[in-house]
Parts: C-alpha cells; sequence; structure tokens
C-alpha cells in the first residue's frame, strides 16, 4: 500500500514538472508573462516617458521627430501605424515619426489589455502594417517584438535604417526580456516602380 502511494506520488510530481517547464515555455516565447523591466504604464504620459528614456542611447542625427497619442476609436489611423483593423487590443498607443512626411520612419509601442497576446499582436503587425504608406518611399527594415504587456514595432529606410536598428535595440535592452522577434527586410529590386507600370493618359483628339 505504501510503495502504490510513493508511485502515485512520483508521477503527480513529474506531471507537476513537467506542467510547469511546458507553462515556462509557453510564457518565455509570447513575452506576456509580466516580468518585462520597462517600467509601468498607467497613462499617456508614461507612455511618452518610456519612449524618451528608449531614445536616450539613439542618435537621431538632424531627424525631427514628433510623438503622438494614436486615438484608438479611428480605425483609419489605427491601420496607418499598425496594420491592425482597430484598437480594441490597446490600452495605450503612441507613434513617434519625423515631421517631415518624406522620410520613411515609423516607431509604435504599445500597451496592450489585460488578456491580449502582446508578442500575437507583434506578429500582426509585422505582416500587415504598410512600409509604403508614404508612397514615394519605403520603410526597408522593419522590426518588432514585444516584452511583457507591451508591444513594440519600428521600421526605417535607407536614410533611416541605423535609427530604427537603434532604437529597437535600446527598447530590447531596456525590457531586459522580449518575445519571439520578427523581422523583415525589403531590397530596392523588391521594390515594384508604380510609374514605370502607370498607364500612359493620351488626350483625345478631335479631327478637324
Amino acid at each position: 500500500m505504501k510503495k502504490s502511494v510513493q508511485i502515485i506520488i512520483g508521477v503527480v510530481v513529474v506531471i507537476a514538472i513537467i506542467a510547469a517547464i511546458v507553462v515556462a515555455i509557453i510564457f518565455s516565447s509570447n513575452g506576456s508573462d509580466g516580468k518585462t523591466s520597462l517600467p509601468e504604464v498607467s497613462s499617456l504620459e508614461d507612455l511618452h516617458e518610456l519612449i524618451e528614456k528608449i531614445y536616450e542611447p539613439v542618435d537621431i542625427g538632424e531627424l525631427m521627430i514628433d510623438t503622438i497619442d494614436v486615438n484608438l476609436t479611428d480605425a483609419n489611423s489605427v491601420k496607418s501605424f499598425t496594420g491592425l483593423e482597430d484598437g480594441n487590443s490597446f490600452e495605450y498607443l503612441c507613434v513617434s515619426e519625423p515631421i517631415i512626411g518624406s522620410i520613411p520612419y515609423s516607431f509604435v509601442i504599445g500597451k496592450v489589455k489585460e488578456g491580449v497576446n502582446a508578442n500575437e499582436l507583434a506578429k500582426q503587425m509585422s505582416e500587415s502594417i504598410d512600409q509604403r504608406k508614404w508612397i514615394c518611399v519605403t520603410a526597408n527594415d522593419l522590426y518588432a517584438t514585444s516584452s511583457g504587456e507591451y508591444v513594440f514595432l519600428v521600421m526605417g529606410g535607407q536614410s533611416s535604417a541605423e535609427i530604427a536598428k537603434s532604437a529597437y535595440d535600446s527598447f530590447k535592452n531596456l525590457a531586459q526580456k522580449v518575445g519571439k522577434e520578427y523581422e523583415k527586410s525589403i531590397s530596392d529590386e523588391e521594390i515594384p516602380n508604380d510609374t514605370e507600370e502607370a498607364p500612359v493618359f493620351q488626350v483625345p483628339t478631335t479631327e478637324q
């Protein structure tokens, strides 16, 4: 009887250890385990302060950047900045972009609502965001990840690629622990030339 009890206890302990390992792996992969080293954000002001900390080691040169609060009820704005159809997954969302619209650079950071998988959202954003949203220029390099309840995406073109990578590295350094990382790179050869493909409009002539 005692031997059978010991066996049962041993089996239970093994199952508990396996379950703990599986849970740890899942949380580690999605970056939503709450162990981020990023400061707590409970307002948009806090999010702005976090953005300033991320930018501290980043040399932006002469790039003039403006940080704005995204209206989560404005689906068009949310889609333009994140690629997502709506802002229902976010508690707060801010975007940092150049004042001059012809420079392809975008820095997006948001705090997700409770129960939202931040890393899955980062993946969706990396797959859905339009890297050519500036029409005339393209953000060749894109980086996205998550840490705890925060999602982060940054992308830049040839003139801002180093700034984007530096900002991404700064975010990871501050967070200490991040979820799965998503990177995309578009070479100039892969960017279609809309001008060449555009049909030529001919003005009809009137016979005399």
